[in-house]
């Protein structure tokens, strides 16, 4: 297979675009637990749903800290196998631009289970509000 300088390049665009969606997301996130952590506040007792839902907001930010931090390992391991192909390390290149495909696909991996999280969530607060179906 033959391996060289422009391939690793064509995944930045993706890679920074996952990046900018990971943080629009993780800055979604962040405001919607200062705001439940602020209804908590004023309540004198605990509401066990508000409690739920910064529970499952805090697994969220987790996932989407492991998918920033996977993306940006993917896109150093992608710099370094153009660094390398640009020195004529073929088969250095190539196993390193396999490592930042294989971090990029974990990031993937954690945005699904992201989105589920998600989902789930909008479900329990949809029967909540009397509405059964299901997104």
């Amino acid at each position: 297979m033959s391996l060289d300088l422009t391939t690793p390049a064509l995944i930045f665009s993706t890679i920074s675009l996952l990046l900018l969606a990971y943080t629009n997301r993780f800055l979604v996130l962040a405001g919607l637990i200062r705001d439940l952590h602020g209804k908590a506040k004023e309540k004198e007792e605990e509401d066990k749903v508000i409690t739920g839902q910064i529970s499952s907001l805090r697994k969220r930010v987790k996932l989407i800290r492991n998918m920033q931090f996977l993306a940006i390992l993917s896109l150093f391991f992608c710099v370094f196998s153009m660094f390398l192909l640009f020195f004529k390390r073929d088969l250095g290149g190539q196993i390193t631009f396999a490592v930042a495909l294989v971090f990029l696909m974990a990031s993937l991996i954690l945005s699904a289970i992201e989105i589920n999280i998600s989902v789930n969530a909008l479900n329990i607060q949809l029967s909540d509000s009397g509405i059964s179906r299901e997104v």
